[in-house]
């Protein structure tokens, strides 16, 4: 489609954007609805993976890192990049948290603050993807996955807050 005709359709490049996040919140509802909170997480994300980094076309993180950049000098992108991250976010924590309810996730973790490490890691992932033309998903995605696991197993225990990283003992 031409550059025009797309313009038929939308008023504007940040209408263009606010659709594309749009399209992709209700894939990512739709993704992460599938996991139920008795489900095997790490087989979940696994899954998950696999879609957004081997059956997804690289072009579409590529499109990706590019609407990140915009959020950077448009103040209405990066409003929309800001709401996508925060139902993400939601949606996730949400998920742990009802695990963790049901003890299929350790509590030694807030929920929430798992949720946001979980999109750090994706978000890394997607970069790579993107910049990378020799990206191997399964490999990087294997990683992330065996530190999820390992988090999400209580066998890593996350900081209350910067200081205390740098802190001695």
């Amino acid at each position: 489609m031409s550059a025009g005709n797309l313009y038929r359709y939308f008023r504007s490049k940040d209408a263009i954007v606010a659709g594309l996040a749009e399209r992709d919140r209700a894939q990512m509802a739709s993704d992460l609805s599938v996991i139920g909170p008795g489900d095997d997480f790490i087989a979940a994300f696994r899954e998950l993976g696999r879609k957004h980094f081997e059956e997804e076309p690289r072009e579409r993180a590529i499109l990706g890192l590019e609407i990140w950049a915009e959020a950077t000098r448009n103040r209405e992108v990066a409003a929309t990049v800001q709401e996508f991250e925060g139902d993400l976010i939601g949606h996730l924590t949400d998920m742990i948290a009802a695990a963790q309810e049901n003890g299929s996730v350790s509590r030694l973790n807030e929920a929430r603050d798992i949720a946001v490490l979980i999109a750090t890691l994706a978000d890394g992932l997607f970069v790579r993807r993107a910049t990378l033309p020799d990206f191997d998903a399964g490999r990087e995605v294997g990683h992330v996955l065996s530190i999820i696991g390992a988090l999400l197993k209580g066998h890593i225990t996350l900081s209350q807050g910067v200081s205390d990283a740098g802190a001695s003992s």
